[in-house]
């Protein structure tokens, strides 16, 4: 039987569009996006946080990996999700929105503006990733 011979491993290459990290000490998540990626990805990354109890931390989304703008109706669905959250759990954190100067930027920022205030959350967006991290240390957190 044995015969001596081996046959190669199948290679496989995990795509994980979106990578997550936390500084307790800052009291900070970062959630880097790139392509591809979907809005239950980041309401699956916004679960964590509930599960993880660091609600109250400052979140920074970094979009500028992406080139993938969601539909209209994916973020009126992040948002109506968001404000059930806020209903539950209270107040978040602040939450900076870091975005590309590409095409999608303008459509990116109405979203993330839009989402902030619907949602009942402190948004801002950036382009500069240096401000976006000092906007998120001078507001405070719940």
């Amino acid at each position: 039987m044995g015969g001596g011979r081996t046959y190669p491993r199948p290679r496989t290459v995990a795509i994980v569009p979106i990578a997550i990290t936390r500084d307790d000490q800052q009291r900070q998540i970062t959630v880097v996006v790139s392509d591809p990626w979907s809005v239950e990805e980041i309401a699956i990354a916004v679960d964590r946080q509930l599960a993880e109890q660091v609600w109250s931390y400052g979140t920074l989304y970094d979009l500028r990996g992406s080139n993938w703008v969601p539909s209209e109706a994916d973020v009126l669905w992040l948002v109506k999700r968001g404000q059930q959250q806020v209903a539950r759990h209270g107040a978040s954190g602040p939450v900076a929105v870091l975005i590309d100067g590409n095409n999608q930027g303008p459509l990116l920022r109405t979203y993330a503006e839009y989402g902030g205030e619907h949602g009942h959350r402190t948004v801002g967006v950036f382009d500069d990733p240096a401000a976006a991290r000092q906007w998120l240390a001078a507001h405070p957190h719940p």
